[in-house]
């Protein structure tokens, strides 16, 4: 609890804020064009931003954490559960120093598909999804909305 505590000290610094700065990462129009109708902005805490179009069931959430000299290791574990949890994943040059793409297919085990990206630059990881409901249509977990999100994942990574 101690760890826990002197941890959320640590790191609350330079996590306050983030949230609006984060928004401007991926702005309003491409949000739209991305999930395919008029999305609405969504609070996500002070880690980021998110973007919903209810009536596709569609999430688009962008996460960025500041981990100082701790960021490689921070998206070293992120890659590594993306692997454990056998997802599809893949190198992907020309985002930050380093980066991967994520992708999880509705099956058994996921009731919502999911795609997106993982990104090292400098002593950041940003993190950029869109993620579907169960109840809805089964479009995020797909090649072609990886293929879709891929351009606006490296404007937020220019802009980060």
């Amino acid at each position: 609890m101690r760890k826990l505590i002197l941890l959320s000290i640590v790191f609350l610094p330079s996590l306050f804020g983030q949230a609006s700065s984060t928004c401007n990462l991926v702005k309003q129009d491409e949000a739209d064009a991305l999930m395919g109708g008029a999305s609405r902005q969504v609070a996500v805490g002070n880690l980021g931003c998110g973007y919903s179009l209810r009536t596709a069931g569609l999430n688009l959430s962008i996460t960025v954490m500041d981990m100082g000299t701790s960021a490689k290791t921070i998206w070293d574990s992120l890659k590594d559960e993306a692997r454990r949890r056998n997802w599809l994943i893949g190198e992907e040059p020309g985002m930050g120093s380093d980066s991967f793409a994520e992708l999880i297919k509705r099956s058994a085990e996921s009731s919502a598909g999911k795609a997106g990206f993982v990104v090292l630059k400098g002593t950041k990881v940003l993190q950029i999804f869109v993620t579907d409901s169960a109840a809805k249509a089964d479009i995020a977990g797909k090649k072609e909305m990886l293929d879709k999100m891929r351009p606006v994942a490296q404007k937020a990574v220019q802009r980060l």
